[in-house]
């Protein structure tokens, strides 16, 4: 039988739609924006329950601050050419980070909401394996995320320059995420992946010694 596996992530435009069109064809998939509509879904599906969570990290935990979504639209970042000067690279950096940063946050997008949301799945279906699909993950974010209960493993979405490249690039990686989840899926490696939560966990405890509050 095929497994079945809930995906949750907020863009019903674009995410939701690439992923049941990529992966479609591998699993049963029920997908929807939130856990409630999920749940729904699930529960219309008696005859069975998803063998995997798949989350969107960066989800909102607020409404969007509109004001200043208005204002960041109207100023565009413009970055010159850096090829010949590693320093201008460097300064493009930091101003795409600076974006990105006033972006999420006035979206109410970051990894918080994405911990919050596996936490309420962890709670109502707390034998299912979670899966975090971000493309902002940050190193630090992974730990975060593999301290969390449940979560088994962070895969990284492809990313192209624009739409069409992303799509691309998903269907070009198709297989070696399919082989991500099929792992997750496997309930010989729930053993394993509490040694790497347990691992996590003093890493953790190390950074917060050498770097208190």
């Amino acid at each position: 039988m095929v497994d079945l596996i809930c995906f949750i992530d907020d863009d019903d435009r674009f995410e939701i739609p690439l992923f049941t069109q990529t992966f479609g064809d591998d699993f049963d998939l029920i997908a929807g924006t939130s856990l409630e509509a999920c749940r729904q879904a699930i529960v219309r599906r008696a005859d069975r329950m998803p063998g995997l969570f798949v989350l969107d990290l960066y989800f909102p935990c607020g409404l969007p601050d509109e004001k200043v979504m208005e204002e960041l639209a109207a100023h565009p970042i413009e970055l010159p050419n850096d090829r010949a000067d590693l320093r201008q690279a460097y300064m493009n950096f930091l101003a795409a980070r600076d974006r990105l940063n006033k972006v999420l946050s006035a979206r109410k997008q970051g990894p918080q909401g994405g911990l919050q949301l596996a936490a309420e799945v962890h709670g109502r279906y707390p034998n299912i394996p979670i899966v975090f699909y971000s493309r902002k993950a940050t190193a630090e974010d992974v730990l975060r995320c593999m301290q969390q209960d449940g979560v088994v493993d962070v895969i990284t979405k492809p990313t192209g320059r624009d739409d069409e490249d992303t799509v691309h690039l998903t269907l070009k990686m198709k297989g070696a995420i399919a082989s991500r989840f099929l792992v997750a899926l496997d309930p010989g490696n729930r053993q394993r992946m509490a040694e790497v939560r347990k691992a996590v966990g003093l890493i953790m405890e190390g950074v917060n010694f050498f770097n208190p509050v």
